[in-house]
C-alpha cells in the first residue's frame, strides 16, 4: 500500500458533553506541511544570520561615518583657522601700507627740508604737492601696541575683508607709483647736493682764524703808517703770534713766500676765478704746489712785513679784483 495515500484521523474531544470532532489528513499533506515548516524555519534562520551580518556592516559604516565626520570637522576647523589667519594678515598688510605711506610722507618732507637748508631748487619741484590721500583702513592696533584695547567681539564679514583687501591693494599700487616718482627726484637732489658740496668746498666761507675780532675793515681807511686815506684790500683779524691760520676753501697753493708789504704770505687758488691771500704770518706751513682742504692748517699768525702788531691780513680775490671777505663770512658774523 502506498504510504502517501494513507490517511490519518485526528479526533478533538472538547468535553464529555460535546460531540467528538474527527479530521482525516493524508500522509502527503503532512509531509508537505512539514516540508513547508522546515523551509520556513530555514528561511527564518537565514534571515536572522543575514540581518546580523547587515547589522555588523551598518555598525561598521556608522563608525566610519563618525570618524569621517570628525575628520571633516577637524579639516573645516583648520580651514576656518587658516581663513582667520589670512584675514589677520590682510589687516596687518593694511597697517603696513599706512605705515609705509607715512614714511613716504616723512621722506618727502625730509627732501623738502634738505632743499630748504641747501637752497637747492630742482625743475618741477618748486611747489611739491601734498601726498595723495588714501582711504584710512580700520585694521586695528597691532598686538605689540602699548595701552589697553577692547571692544565688542564681532566676526569679520566677507564684504569687509574684500573691501579691506581691495583698499590695501590700491594703497600698495599707489605706493609703488610714488616710489617710482620719488626715486628720480631723490637722485636729482643727491646730484644737486653733491654739486653744492663741491661748490661749497671751493668757496671761502669759513674764518681763517679762531679769532673773529676784525681790527680793520675792507675799503677806504686811514693808513696806520702814513695816516693818509688808502684802500684796504682785505680785512685784518686781531690775535696772537702763533695762532693757527686755516685755508678757507679747498684749493692749490700758488705762492708761499715773503715780501716787504705782506711779510710771510700764502696765496691759494680755488678755481672759478677765486683766490685767497693770508699775510703777515710768523710761519708758513703750506708749500707752493700743495693741494689743501678747507680748514687745513697752512700757517701761524704773526706781524711780519708792513704791520703794527700781531694780526692776519686776509684777502679774497675774484677774477683779479679784491672783494670784501665779509660778504663770504656774513653767516658767521664777527666780534666787535
Amino acid at each position: 500500500m502506498n504510504r502517501r495515500r494513507q490517511k490519518y484521523t485526528f479526533m478533538v474531544i472538547p468535553d464529555a458533553n460535546r460531540q467528538v470532532i474527527r479530521m482525516q489528513i493524508s500522509a502527503a499533506w503532512i509531509i508537505t506541511a512539514a516540508a513547508m515548516l522546515a523551509a520556513l524555519m530555514i528561511a527564518a534562520f537565514a534571515a536572522v544570520i543575514l540581518y546580523g551580518a547587515r547589522q555588523a556592516e551598518v555598525s561598521h559604516l556608522k563608525r566610519e561615518l563618525a570618524a569621517s565626520s570628525g575628520q571633516y570637522e577637524q579639516i573645516i576647523s583648520e580651514k576656518e583657522r587658516q581663513i582667520e589667519d589670512l584675514q589677520l594678515e590682510v589687516a596687518e598688510l593694511s597697517v603696513q601700507a599706512k605705515n609705509i605711506q607715512k614714511k613716504m610722507a616723512d621722506l618727502k618732507e625730509l627732501e623738502n627740508e634738505i632743499k630748504e637748508i641747501t637752497g637747492i631748487e630742482l625743475p618741477g619741484t618748486a611747489n611739491p604737492g601734498s601726498a595723495p590721500k588714501t582711504m584710512a583702513l580700520s585694521a586695528g592696533a597691532s598686538a605689540g601696541d602699548d595701552g589697553g584695547i577692547g571692544g565688542e567681539d564681532l566676526p569679520l564679514t566677507d564684504d569687509y575683508i574684500n573691501w579691506l583687501l581691495s583698499s590695501t591693494q590700491r594703497q600698495f599700487t599707489d605706493l609703488e607709483s610714488r616710489i617710482e616718482e620719488i626715486k628720480p627726484r631723490l637722485l636729482r637732489t643727491k646730484d644737486a647736493v653733491l654739486e653744492l658740496q663741491a661748490r661749497l668746498a671751493v668757496t671761502p666761507n669759513i674764518w681763517p682764524t679762531e679769532s673773529r675780532r676784525v681790527t680793520s675793515d675792507f675799503g677806504i681807511r686811514r693808513d696806520p703808517f702814513t695816516k693818509r686815506a688808502r684802500f684796504h684790500a682785505g680785512i685784518d683779524i686781531g690775535g696772537n703770534i702763533g695762532d693757527p691760520v686755516y685755508a678757507t676753501a679747498d684749493g692749490k697753493v700758488t705762492a708761499a713766500g715773503r715780501d716787504s708789504s705782506h711779510g710771510n704770505n700764502i696765496i691759494i687758488s680755488h678755481g672759478n676765478g677765486l683766490q685767497t691771500r693770508y699775510s703777515h704770518l710768523s710761519k708758513i706751513i703750506a708749500e707752493p704746489g700743495q693741494t689743501v682742504k678747507k680748514g687745513e692748517l697752512i700757517g701761524l699768525m704773526g706781524s711780519t712785513g708792513r704791520s703794527t702788531g700781531p694780526h692776519l691780513h686776509y684777502e679774497i680775490i675774484k677774477n683779479g679784483s679784491q672783494v670784501d671777505p665779509m660778504t663770504y663770512l656774513q653767516s658767521t658774523g664777527k666780534e666787535s
